[in-house]
């Protein structure tokens, strides 16, 4: 008898440490599922190219060129002259100028390794984030890994890897959910004051990476955090408004990106957009079948902007999460956050289906972010739901089972063959209903394949069936890298310096000035910025608000551009050719006429005459000389000979921000022609200086400073706190 009961002992005490060795062995795996993901993403980087797949090459790529040129010069990289033959590129924001990341790879590393570690980086930064957020919850790690890897490597984060900025945003998002936990739920004293002190931090790394849609998204995701959090755990006001308080200093340390990128707005085009501009990019109701056929459109998706609109989240996630609604029974302390994942990505579905689902008609009311497009974009909040379900459908798998006595119907299996059974529907009706845009047979079948054998393996792992729950993560590990790699990655890198050389250049050209036609592609692409050509015209999310149409000869003499990039053909832009311009304008040049507007942009002769704002009165007669001496990004240095009162004009684009100097004394700047910079220089020998220094960038530079410094005083107040 005390045999028996000593053996049952063994037994008992040998089962605890037999789990937590299935557990480290299930964590291990996952992680290694992780890793490959990751090593897969990063292939080109370790051959020596670079990722130039669809933005990254067309505006990424040369934008950081430039910034990279001008941080190993020493010089400022405020304005990019090669682009819209002028332009504020800090103020546009996807350049990230001022974060310190930015500042640190484009100063110490070559061009290429700079930018493929800012496009890599923030996938192991989400990866570690989103792991402690989920450890935190479900205080098991092989299913807070398997969430993170959900999430990190999902369809919207890889598809979006050709918009770097927006991931990594995104990746400060789980540490920012992770810090208002703490800052909420720990005791004061330093622990709570280091949570404050990182989430005023977070906020201005977000905000300094230029993207502000995403910013908004987060600030979303975590006013919906903290207000659930604040009530569940009945916190004071004083705490919920240290949050408050810490997220405005963040936002004001970041104030040397968005007061310019403010300052920038008012001049886009963005600001003059009608209402029906902010629901662009909404999501059609039927790429919900994405979740279970992910290939059934040849694009993948219904609206063709693939990246866009994409929501594929693996087939074991969603189908986890399936899973997990039908086995309520077995929520236990999990409960309260399933509640909340589910409202919260049901409000984010609805914020992403633009005015059909309602929510989006809100933000028109809203300063800034009712000039904010494509709420597609909100199923990252969507995906970060699925990935928070899926991984706690995970956790109550591995540790628990049904009882089939009580439960007969089996509701997780049942839910999980009707997701099946409409996946393969999808697959069996699409030739049908939707000829036009269904892919190809082998193609099709795939998201039921994928789909099946999701079904199988969660099964099989709810009957403890061995090695299950390792091929649950493989298998996603496989299938989501699949789905984003082949979109945005694989295929779609190249040796830097060919991809440079690739583009076109126009003949007998030492310094080109160009404009292109505004066909298909051409139009989108900065590409050719990497040869060194400059452009009158170009693509940036901000973009700056001309006067003069650019399609014809008198703005472009104006312009003093040389020639017009024309392509023989509106799908095959490989075959060009160049169209020159006779009698384009000069660098600078001294004029005597001034003129009404509408007169001088037609006027395709005589660049002699202009039209200012304000108007002016200049001498008449012969006009003098002007000469560029020093011409590098934001300062021009002109020496002028002129025999009476004259206009200098430039062919560099106006901008509030420019500051003239004749001879050492500051003068007014003048708009010339609409779009272009000068000031009125009198009679006799001198030196024009013209720099570009903003207010809003000085501002923003002296608010960033006092955000920081509040930041700091903050931290100390509350590091010595003993109570709320």
């Amino acid at each position: 008898m005390h045999l028996m009961a000593a053996q049952q002992e063994v037994v008992a005490a040998r089962q605890p440490a037999a789990a937590a060795r299935r557990e480290r062995r299930l964590a291990e795996w996952v992680l290694v599922a992780a890793v490959g993901c990751f090593v897969a993403l990063a292939v080109p980087f370790f051959l020596g190219q670079v990722y130039v797949a669809d933005d990254l090459g067309e505006f990424h790529l040369p934008l950081r060129a430039f910034y990279a040129r001008q941080l190993a010069a020493g010089q400022p990289f405020d304005w990019m002259p090669s682009l819209y033959g002028g332009f504020y590129v800090t103020a546009e924001g996807q350049l990230g100028a001022y974060h310190p990341l930015h500042l640190a790879l484009y100063r110490a590393l070559p061009l290429g390794a700079a930018f493929d570690l800012e496009l890599l980086i923030s996938y192991p930064f989400l990866f570690a984030g989103m792991y402690f957020l989920l450890q935190h919850w479900l205080s098991r790690r092989s299913a807070a890994l398997f969430g993170a890897l959900a999430f990190t490597f999902g369809g919207f984060n890889l598809l979006h890897f050709v918009h770097p900025n927006a991931i990594a945003i995104v990746a400060h998002l789980p540490w920012l959910l992770l810090a208002i936990e703490l800052a909420l739920s720990g005791p004061a004293g330093p622990r709570r004051a280091t949570a404050l002190l990182a989430i005023g931090l977070l906020t201005a790394s977000q905000l300094l990476l230029g993207y502000p849609q995403y910013v908004w998204f987060s600030l979303l995701a975590e006013a919906a955090y903290a207000a659930w959090r604040a009530v569940s755990l009945r916190v004071s006001l004083v705490r919920v408004g240290s949050l408050v308080l810490v997220v405005l200093f963040g936002l004001l340390a970041a104030g040397v990106q968005w007061l310019p990128t403010l300052d920038a707005l008012r001049d886009s085009t963005r600001h003059a957009a009608d209402p029906g501009f902010a629901n662009t990019g909404a999501l059609h109701p039927l790429n919900l079948v994405q979740l279970v056929a992910p290939y059934l459109f040849r694009t993948r998706v219904v609206g063709q902007n693939t990246h866009e609109l994409g929501m594929y989240a693996g087939a074991v996630p969603f189908l986890l999460c399936v899973w997990l609604l039908a086995e309520r029974q077995r929520w236990g302390r999990f409960a309260p956050l399933v509640w909340a994942t589910l409202f919260f990505g049901g409000a984010a579905l609805l914020l992403a289906l633009g005015e059909v689902g309602g929510l989006y008609r809100v933000q028109q009311f809203l300063p800034v972010v009712s000039r904010f497009r494509f709420p597609c974009r909100a199923i990252v909040l969507v995906q970060l739901a699925l990935a928070t379900g899926a991984a706690t459908a995970f956790c109550i798998l591995g540790r628990s089972q049904p009882n089939r006595e009580t439960d007969s119907r089996w509701r997780g299996d049942r839910a999980l063959l009707a997701a099946l059974g409409v996946s393969i529907a999808l697959a069996a009706i699409g030739p049908w209903v939707w000829p036009d845009y269904v892919a190809a047979g082998a193609l099709l079948w795939t998201g039921p394949a994928l789909v099946a054998l999701g079904v199988a393996l969660i099964a099989l792992a709810d009957r403890q069936a061995r090695g299950a729950m390792i091929a649950l993560a493989l298998f996603t590990a496989v299938d989501l890298s699949a789905y984003g790699l082949s979109y945005a990655v694989w295929r779609r890198s190249a040796d830097l310096q060919q991809f440079a050389a690739g583009t076109p250049m126009p003949p007998g050209e030492p310094r080109p000035r160009i404009v292109a036609e505004e066909v298909d592609r051409l139009r989108t692409g900065n590409r050719m910025l990497l040869a060194g050509v400059a452009r009158v015209d170009g693509y940036a999310g901000l973009e700056a608000a001309k006067r003069l149409d650019y399609s014809t000869l008198p703005a472009r003499q104006r312009a003093g551009v040389n020639h017009v990039f024309v392509p023989e053909s509106r799908t095959a832009n490989t075959s060009v050719r160049w169209e020159p311009v006779a009698a384009t304008a000069p660098r600078a040049r001294l004029v005597t006429r001034v003129a009404p507007f509408q007169q001088v942009v037609n006027n395709a002769v005589d660049l002699g005459v202009v039209a200012t704002e304000p108007s002016l009165t200049l001498a008449a007669g012969e006009a003098g000389t002007a000469r560029a001496t020093i011409d590098v990004p934001g300062h021009l240095l002109v020496k002028c000979h002129a025999p009476s009162r004259q206009l200098l004009v430039t062919t560099e684009s106006y901008h509030r921000g420019w500051v003239a100097r004749i001879d050492g004394r500051i003068v007014p700047v003048v708009r010339v022609d609409g779009d272009f910079l000068g000031c009125v220089v009198e009679p006799g020998e001198h030196v024009v200086d013209l720099q570009f220094r903003p207010r809003s960038l000085l501002l923003g530079q002296f608010v960033s400073v006092g955000g920081l410094g509040l930041l700091l005083c903050t931290f100390a107040l509350a590091a010595r706190s003993r109570r709320d």
